[in-house]
């Protein structure tokens, strides 16, 4: 999917973990990511990773990306054919 024009990407801007517990090796993980929330230049996922012998949650973490052009860096408005495409997969869960 074509997320915007040529020469833009989205880059990080702020990334916030939660570590709730240890792993081990060879411990089976599951990891949930979800877009939860889509604005005019910038996108929030929400991670969630749990151990999947006992479904305890190990880590949390939140992650807030922004489009940019990369030859201004500047932050450009995410275009509607992308945020229609996120909305119809998150549902009425994203926020706006």
């Amino acid at each position: 999917m074509d997320i915007g024009d040529e020469g833009q990407e989205f880059v990080m801007r702020a990334l916030a973990i939660g570590y709730l517990a240890p792993a081990v090796f060879d411990d089976l993980i599951e990891v949930y990511v979800r877009m939860a929330r889509i604005g005019r230049t910038s996108v929030t996922y929400e991670l969630a990773a749990y151990r999947a012998s006992d479904d305890e949650l190990m880590v949390t973490a939140t992650q807030t990306l922004v489009l940019v052009d990369l030859d201004e860096r500047k932050a450009v408005p995410i275009p509607e054919t992308y945020k229609e495409a996120i909305r119809a997969f998150e549902g009425e869960t994203l926020e706006a």
